[in-house]
């Protein structure tokens, strides 16, 4: 049984981490780098706890997630509209993330491991950039990697409880990007399977709370719309959106051109703003998504491969960012230039070592075929960057320098 304490120095880590993300926060809040209603959680939030309505502008939506705007919602209740206390909030759960990996890279690799995946996730760059910005990452990385932590304390010791908090954990992931609701899906059968015998009562409990998050605001939206929306009404655009516009062109002003000069996409978005749709505009976007990959089926293949290698390139495209691209370009290759093939190497060389490293495999290669299939963007591979920073620590942990070094941080 592990104490979770931490070495001296690993505990100034922490707090350096989170000074980081703090830090980092605050600038982009008072720089105005970063605005509340990226993507419109806050703004939905804010109705919640204005009128009691999960809505924009008025009017009911489903265009984003509950899980987000609802923790957004929270703290506006308690401590009032300040959206800086959000920012500083996700900071809190950024360190909690890296404990959490920490704890479940030790179970299952050993306890280097888990000191060097929570090194990597207190100051991975995107996991600190991220945290200045009004997205869901921050919050679905936490979300997962407690998930990943309930499973492991799990599979050690199968009760009730334990299982609950599994349970839990992945209905919320699930709750919070619909995208990753099949790998969340799969992720509470596979566990159910794996307990069915030592505890049936917490298999049952598991996929009862897996599956609730989503139950709920699936029947929200069919009361509200009349129409099975178990996710997002923005899956049809975003797959119909990745199907004509060129990864090169996306965030660009080309894309705007490229959408308006298809005359399909310029039907369908006449229908209704994409934050108000009832659904029906969706359904719209999937059928000429349909439409054009029975039209285009080896086009859409090579697409389909190509979205995959897009995901896990170790930098982004140009977009019009507002910092430096170059900046960017290098902070990524010296980041994400060696996680990335170190993450998926300690997955395949630790394939034999547990059971956490089947749930990082299914999480890790399950989403990443969804991706592929939608629509893929960095900023998605943030959650499964959880599993590979675990998998790169056991690599770490397991070559001689690395662990010298370690030595000498934790003397």
């Amino acid at each position: 049984m592990r104490s979770g304490r931490l070495p001296r120095l690993l505990g100034v880590a922490l707090f350096l981490g989170l000074g980081l993300r703090a830090g980092y926060a605050t600038y982009a809040s008072y720089s105005g780098r970063t605005e509340p209603h990226n993507d419109e959680y806050e703004t939905i939030a804010r109705s919640l706890v204005e009128t009691g309505r999960y809505a924009w502008e008025g009017l009911p939506t489903a265009a984003r997630e509950p899980g987000f705007p609802l923790y957004i919602a929270a703290l506006y209740a308690v401590a009032g509209f300040h959206p800086l206390l959000v920012l500083l909030s996700l900071a809190v759960l950024g360190v909690l993330t890296a404990w959490f990996l920490r704890e479940t890279a030790a179970r299952a690799f050993g306890e280097d491991a888990g000191d060097w995946a929570f090194l990597i996730a207190l100051f991975y760059p995107y996991f600190v950039f991220y945290n200045g910005y009004f997205y869901r990452e921050t919050l679905l990385c936490f979300f997962l990697s407690a998930a990943l932590w309930a499973l492991s304390r799990l599979e050690e010791k199968p009760e009730t409880g334990r299982a609950g908090w599994a349970g839990l954990f992945i209905g919320l992931s699930a709750a919070s990007f619909s995208s990753l609701l099949p790998s969340c899906a799969l992720l509470a059968l596979y566990a159910a399977w794996r307990v069915r015998r030592r505890a049936v009562r917490g298999a049952l409990l598991l996929l009862l709370l897996a599956a609730l998050p989503s139950a709920l605001w699936t029947a929200r939206n069919y009361a509200t719309f009349g129409r099975f929306i178990p996710g997002s009404t923005l899956g049809g655009f975003n797959l119909y959106t990745n199907l004509i516009v060129p990864d090169d062109a996306r965030g660009l002003p080309r894309e705007n051109e490229i959408k308006f000069a298809d005359p399909t996409w310029r039907r369908i978005d006449a229908m209704s703003l994409l934050m108000h749709d009832d659904g029906a505009q969706q359904a719209a976007y999937f059928e000429a998504g349909k439409k054009w990959i029975a039209e285009h089926p080896g086009v859409y293949a090579a697409r389909t491969a190509r979205q995959v290698v897009k995901l896990w390139r170790p930098y982004p495209y140009k977009r019009d960012y507002k910092h430096s691209y170059a900046l960017i370009v290098l902070a990524s290759l010296l980041s994400d230039g060696w996680l990335i093939p170190l993450g998926f190497w300690g997955l395949w060389r630790m394939r034999r070592s547990g059971p956490e490293v089947r749930y990082f495999a299914l999480l890790v290669f399950s989403a990443t075929g969804v991706y592929a299939l939608l629509s893929a963007i960095v900023r998605y591979r943030l959650p499964l960057m959880v599993p590979l920073i675990a998998c790169a620590g056991a690599v770490l942990a397991a070559w001689p320098p690395a662990r010298r070094v370690l030595r000498v941080l934790k003397a």
